[in-house]
């Protein structure tokens, strides 16, 4: 049997009540943009948009970018994987603990993957030690902002930092921005124009909540769009996906409100981490270890075997003792909304009383 990258969000082998393995928003989409995807789905007698030109405009306008400085994606992972081929890279430095699907694109084209090892007791974030690694013999750099599966942030100065010494060394740099929008910070997009080594990932799958609809983007310089674009077939969204693409940045209609979404979204996501973490650490004085996180998730330690006791009860999280430089123990949590969160609460608690 083929050997396929291993993801959350197994709901398909498992009799699943309740998913908290994946990072999707919570909150509902709205009637317009459902319409946008039953538009899409009702086209399904003709082919999509060659180029998905419309929607990668007005991609690009919301940025303040033009179209070619943005491509469209069957998910975040086409482009990935249509980085690594149009580069063609030789050695790939990724800062661990990742998402497992940047070594999957590297060993696509059979580049060698070094894996930086972040220190549990920085909180598994990047510091300014990490400049060291960045070396002439590294050709990209994937860095995750915020990272996954812990949620921390580089801070916008050390950022440049790690830009400006890949341009030196002539490091392609890939930045998974896929988490950006739950964090309230400023996305890099500003520094395109400083940083032609830059290429920015994107998707509509998290912040959305539609990871089924396969819907992702980049940003980058014009010759950059030009190359990798030739990775891509001509009709590689479905009118599903660019229609409902099209919804979610306002067009046609422009009723629905992006940005209040994206901002309700965050005040709810926060306040619900605050919950999930003020009671977990109440269980058991001392057995959880809850990293900080910016993002809509939790990585979190304990001696409970929490994946098995949960999957007991139709619960799915996602363990992660199989991402480098993390041992049996840690987990990653996605906050969901509040009656869902309690829910998990709940089951959590009951497994100290059992």
């Amino acid at each position: 049997m083929p050997q396929f990258c291993v993801h959350g969000g197994d709901i398909y082998n498992h009799n699943i009540r309740l998913d908290f393995s994946v990072n999707i928003n919570p909150l509902d989409i709205g009637e317009e943009i459902r319409a946008g995807i039953l538009r899409g789905a009702s086209s399904y007698g003709v082919y999509p948009e060659a180029g998905n030109g419309r929607l990668r405009e007005a991609i690009g306008k919301s940025e303040g970018l033009g179209r070619n400085q943005v491509l469209c994606g069957n998910g975040a992972s086409e482009l990935l994987a249509a980085v690594m081929h149009a580069f063609e890279p030789k050695h790939v430095l990724i800062p661990q603990p990742a998402f497992a699907g940047y070594t999957w694109a590297a060993g696509m084209v059979n580049a060698a993957v070094e894996n930086y090892v972040l220190k549990e007791t920085d909180g598994f974030a990047i510091t300014e030690e990490f400049l060291e690694a960045l070396t002439e013999d590294v050709d990209i750099l994937i860095l995750a902002n915020p990272s996954n599966p812990v949620g921390r942030l580089t801070a916008p100065k050390l950022l440049s930092q790690i830009l400006l010494r890949c341009q030196q060394k002539n490091i392609l740099v890939l930045l998974d921005e896929c988490f950006i929008e739950f964090t309230g910070q400023e996305s890099a997009v500003r520094l395109l124009s400083s940083f032609d080594n830059l290429v920015i990932l994107r998707a509509f799958t998290k912040i959305y909540g539609m990871p089924g609809v396969r819907l992702g983007y980049l940003f980058a310089s014009v010759d950059f769009c030009s190359r990798i674009a030739r990775q891509l077939p001509e009709w590689n969204l479905s009118v599903l996906a660019q229609e409902t693409g099209l919804a979610v940045m306002g067009t046609p209609s422009g009723k629905w409100d992006r940005k209040q979404f994206i901002e309700e979204t965050r005040l709810i996501i926060d306040s619900e981490k605050e919950k999930i973490y003020q009671e977990l650490t109440k269980m058991e004085s001392g057995d959880f270890v809850i990293y900080p996180s910016k993002a809509n998730f939790l990585l979190l330690r304990t001696k409970l075997p929490l994946y098995d006791k949960l999957l007991e009860k139709g619960i799915l999280i996602r363990d992660c003792s199989n991402y480098p430089g993390l041992d049996p123990g840690y987990y990653r949590i996605a906050v969901r909304g509040p009656e869902e969160n309690q829910k998990l609460l709940q089951a959590v608690s009951d497994l100290y009383r059992s």
